[in-house]
């Protein structure tokens, strides 16, 4: 089973599907595995590439494809989640049940946006939109997420917004509409924001959460005890099967109809499969009640078997059911966690508190590596805080939670149990809120390799192995490349560049030896999606960027400046400088020196007018013979005046292109005096503007210049020394998988 598991895994490795009938492997290796026993294991892993790679390709062909992303179209839709009610509008996915424009897609699942409107959308509810569609896309950078894989895991053919007119047809109901009308009773029951976690914990319905709650979360190591877990389906399971066995202790008749260990297991399959249904049929509580189908039905055949192979079997069950759940992190955590309970827990421990905390020590140890290479990050009092969370949020506030849900039906003893839990949910997060204050409570380190990650795997096995064993003493140092990771030495006069995917916006970031420059932030609202949160601090972190020593804020426009709130409140900022009217401005003239890197400023003088674009800060930066001009969305009437006061001083090998490639900037005189050899673009994947503008690309290079366009290649990193300037990194090769779709660059170049 675990050579099944293995076959699925290595396919997800691929950079590019191959095209090839995957089912022709199929049956031959199913013959195999049944036929010949000692080809069982190199049978199943063929079985298991074969039947992920069937998988992958019917989910790839249901997607709208890049020659139809874009379009515009009417279509009949139901709401099958629960709508997401943003500062700007609303998020939901939706299946569309018809449409003559998008055939293709009838019977598919799809992510939408509706933004601007007043109305209110509930789950089960059927419209009529006109919707612009796209294939499923995202930004790639260093420790980003990868929305292309979100897509293939949640089965989403395409991904768009809703335009023009809407309609309401009307409610079709299912679960989502009767979890949503029992998320609507208990805010009714309880004032304030004291529902949230009662809401998420009970429903699984995380709507309401804040960032900042979750980031308390994150702070504090408790995030998968929020929301619907796999544990709390398992904590719901183990209650069913004791309550049954109260009640055959008090009913003994009741063993000569149905046998006790039956009956346990049926009512621990029916528990775990109520709750995961109240879930919405969530990953994590399919996948966990799955599990325990497996191993209950294991029990009930009374096969001989160990509990690695019951956990074997479990782990192909769910693989059977959906092979791109190993893509989520929850999948590894999950089994990495059983398997290491298995194999490390003492046998001789007694009691509850021993066994307790030796789980809790396995686990905090051997999850480690998983969590950082997940996340990139971890917290210091999680171990602590775990000691109480679990005990506390499962036995306790999630109970009261549930039976509350129970006696709906009676508002006012419901009332009571959600009550009680929100106030000891209450209690439990002002000791959250003084906790995640502490200075370790969240430790990020800069990604690692896969080969780091599986050392440190190992090392925390070895460490685990009782005193005395041959080899413990490796376990530390083979932890250290992961935790210590070397990251690349930048020497003295030279500079490393990187253009941030933000989509439709600009971030650039600046590295020489000692010191790091941000130019720009990406878009970003204060309460609402931001990029600089999201995106920006996720790719400082993977580099071990812990400081910036200075951010410019070209000028004022949202896609420029709006992530600098969320990246001061992440990380030391030491300066900014803006143009306009600041503290700090950047005015023509000013310049600086880091590790013999000079930095200068070139505009805007104090006699620049026109529109905020053309006062944006122009950074020219000389790295030895290595130069680097930074443009902002200065516009023809700013260019013009640079060519005016600078001439061939502008001269730089790489630039940023002005204003994401729009046909007011970029003329032809400004790039003859820079002439630059490489080109920077960053442009969101087939924007409305259309930018960068077929005829600017065009411009760039007939000049000889190669232009980078974040929106095909994702992040892109050059490195300035005497041999020039190296490309270093270009994030969708870099991180290239199958469900990747390969975007070439002429494909936005305006077309």
């Amino acid at each position: 089973m675990f050579a099944f598991a293995a076959g699925v895994a290595l396919l997800q490795l691929l950079p590019v599907l191959p095209d090839i009938p995957f089912g022709i492997f199929l049956l031959p290796a199913l013959a195999g595995l049944l036929l010949l026993p000692r080809l069982a294991v190199p049978a199943a892993l063929v079985c298991g590439l074969a039947f992920a790679g069937l998988s992958a390709q019917d989910a790839l062909s249901r997607r709208l494809p890049l020659e139809a992303s874009g379009e515009r179209g009417q279509a009949l839709v139901r709401i099958v989640d629960l709508p997401r009610q943003a500062e700007d509008g609303w998020q939901f996915e939706a299946e569309i049940l018809e449409s003559a424009d998008f055939p293709r897609l009838a019977g598919e699942r799809v992510k939408l946006a509706w933004y601007r409107t007043p109305e209110r959308l509930s789950a089960g509810d059927v419209w009529r939109f006109e919707l612009l569609l796209r294939t499923p896309n995202g930004v790639r950078n260093p420790g980003g997420f990868d929305a292309e894989m979100r897509a293939l895991q949640k089965g989403w053919a395409a991904q768009g917004y809703v335009r023009g007119q809407a309609r309401r047809i009307g409610n079709d109901g299912g679960i989502d509409a009767v979890r949503e009308r029992l998320s609507r009773r208990i805010a009714s029951a309880m004032p304030g924001r004291d529902a949230r976690f009662v809401r998420a914990l009970a429903l699984g319905d995380t709507r309401f959460l804040t960032e900042d709650d979750w980031d308390v979360l994150r702070r504090t190591g408790i995030t998968h005890l929020i929301a619907i877990s796999g544990f709390h389906v398992g904590i719901v399971a183990l209650f069913a099967m004791y309550g049954l066995s109260g009640l055959y202790r008090l009913f003994p008749a009741l063993g000569l109809r149905l046998p006790r260990p039956m009956a346990s297991a049926m009512v621990a399959i029916a528990a775990a499969a109520g709750y995961a249904t109240l879930a919405g049929f969530a990953v994590p509580t399919v996948r966990t009640a799955l599990m325990i189908a497996v191993f209950m039905a294991h029990r009930l055949l009374h096969r001989s078997g160990t509990v690695v192979q019951a956990v074997a079997m479990s782990m192909a069950a769910i693989l059977l059911w959906d092979p791109f759940a190993l893509l989520a992190s929850g999948f590894w955590l999950s089994f990495t966690g059983v398997l290491a309970l298995v194999a490390f827990m003492p046998r001789a421990e007694s009691g509850l508190l021993g066994p307790f905390l030796w789980a809790q020590w396995i686990c905090t140890l051997v999850l480690l590596p998983l969590t950082l290479a997940f996340f990139g990050q971890t917290s210091l009092v999680s171990p602590a805080v775990n000691l109480l969370a679990i005990p506390l949020i499962s036995l306790a506030i999630v109970p009261l939670a549930l039976i509350g849900c129970v006696f709906a039906f009676l508002p006012t003893l419901a009332a009571v149990f959600w009550g009680l839990s929100a106030w000891l949910m209450a209690l439990f997060w002002q000791g959250l809120l003084w906790l995640q204050q502490w200075p370790g409570a969240a430790v990020f380190l800069p990604e690692g390799g896969l080969v780091a990650v599986l050392a440190a795997m190992l090392g925390a096995g070895l460490c685990l192995l009782p005193a005395g064993v041959p080899g413990r003493w490796l376990g530390l140092p083979l932890m250290l490349p992961l935790l210590w990771p070397t990251m690349p030495d930048i020497p003295h006069q030279n500079v490393r560049v990187a253009m941030i995917d933000v989509g439709q916006g600009l971030s650039v970031l600046v590295r020489t030896r000692n010191h790091a420059l941000l130019y720009d932030t990406g878009a970003g609202r204060e309460k609402g999606f931001n990029r600089g949160e999201s995106t920006v601090l996720p790719a400082l972190r993977a580099l071990d960027v812990g400081r910036l020593d200075k951010v410019v804020i070209s000028h004022g426009d949202n896609d420029h400046a709006g992530g600098l709130s969320a990246i001061r409140k992440g990380i030391v900022v030491r300066r900014v400088d803006a143009s306009g009217d600041t503290a700090s401005p950047c005015r023509a003239g000013a310049s600086w020196q880091w590790d013999g890197v000079r930095f200068s400023y070139l505009w805007p003088g104090s006699d620049a007018v026109g529109s905020d674009n053309d006062a944006s800060c122009v950074l020219r930066i000389e790295a030895g013979a290595r130069t680097l001009l930074l443009t902002g969305d200065i516009g023809e009437h700013a260019e013009a005046a640079l060519v005016a006061r600078h001439g061939a001083g502008l001269r730089a090998e790489l630039m940023t292109v002005p204003h994401h490639g729009s046909a007011t900037s970029s003329t032809a005189e400004f790039l003859d005096a820079v002439r630059p050899k490489q080109a920077l673009v960053s442009s969101g994947f087939q924007n409305r503007f259309r930018h960068p503008r077929a005829e600017v690309v065009g411009r760039y290079r007939m000049r000889g210049a190669t232009v980078w366009n974040s929106a095909a290649e994702g992040w892109v990193e050059l490195a300035g020394d005497s041999a020039g300037w190296q490309l270093q990194r270009r994030e969708r090769e870099h991180g290239r998988r199958y469900w990747s779709r390969p975007i070439p660059r002429e494909a936005h170049d305006g077309h």
